[in-house]
């Protein structure tokens, strides 16, 4: 085996646990390949204890960065044999978090190249809606606090649709971060009230006139696995932007599947 002729990727993962398996699927998914040899070398590194909540960082509830765990498993990945590397996490790329990883990565001479999950799945909308205008955003907390999606919409000459901030935190951050019925408490079994609250928020990017929505957070695409729209409204998975450049970087003539654009007239059953 030689390693070093691959173009290995890199995936920082536990954040949470579900969102790197959804990456190293999402790649799987879409390489061209008619056996298992001709499928991408992936690493998926997963130490979901060993990293701070990323929210609770950023809302000032611990002084822990999680940056620096980052910064180490990605010190880990290059060392096992990986080239470029992406954070299965939106909220990580907030920037008090990820000039930080970038800085350690830079003290440390970590030379793995390191993807952008919000500027990828920004450019994913440029490339494969270019009459999306209006772009609503469902994040969490943290990342919604940072701006990021925002900021990078923005400069790319979208409008951004954003909730207040009690909608916010009451419904879409809840869908997450519910301790009883939340994606994170219950990732294989997803509850018939997260299942409310993502209609509720649907209504609102729809009555807001969305032309897209950007599930802003990787354990989202969980509550709609198989729901390529939101009744009528195109949804953007930040996981599945993020696998494609991955796999782009990893190899420039590597043939992959298209993402197809999301139908228009199929919607969420279950949010009916």
């Amino acid at each position: 085996m030689n390693l070093e002729q691959d173009n290995v990727i890199g995936i920082v993962g536990g954040m949470g646990p579900e969102a790197g398996a959804m990456l190293l699927n999402a790649i799987s998914a879409h390489t061209r390949a008619a056996s298992d040899q001709e499928h991408m070398s992936v690493v998926l590194m997963s130490f979901p204890g060993h990293i701070t909540d990323r929210t609770t960082f950023l809302e000032g509830g611990t002084t822990v960065n999680p940056a620096f765990s980052v910064a180490r498993v990605i010190g880990l990945l290059e060392a096992a044999g990986a080239t470029v590397a992406g954070i299965a996490c939106n909220t990580i790329y907030a920037p008090p978090i990820f000039n930080t990883i970038q800085e350690e990565l830079d003290r440390h001479q970590v030379k793995i190249k390191l993807l952008h999950m919000p500027a990828e799945t920004c450019h994913y909308i440029k490339q494969h809606y270019p009459r999306a205008q209006r772009i609503g955003i469902m994040s969490t907390n943290g990342t919604y606090k940072s701006g990021v999606y925002r900021h990078l919409l923005e400069g790319l000459g979208y409008d951004v649709i954003l909730p207040d901030p009690d909608f916010q935190d009451g419904v879409i951050h809840r869908m997450v971060y519910d301790p009883q019925f939340g994606v994170k408490a219950n990732p294989g079994n997803i509850t018939r009230e997260t299942i409310m609250l993502m209609k509720k928020s649907t209504d609102f990017f729809r009555r807001q006139k969305a032309d897209a929505i950007i599930l802003g957070c990787t354990e989202l695409p969980l509550i709609l696995v198989g729901k390529p729209d939101l009744s009528g409204i195109p949804v953007i998975n930040s996981i599945e932007a993020m696998a494609l450049a991955l796999i782009r970087e990893a190899t420039a003539g590597i043939k992959i599947k298209s993402i197809a654009a999301p139908s228009f007239k199929q919607s969420a059953q279950h949010l009916k």
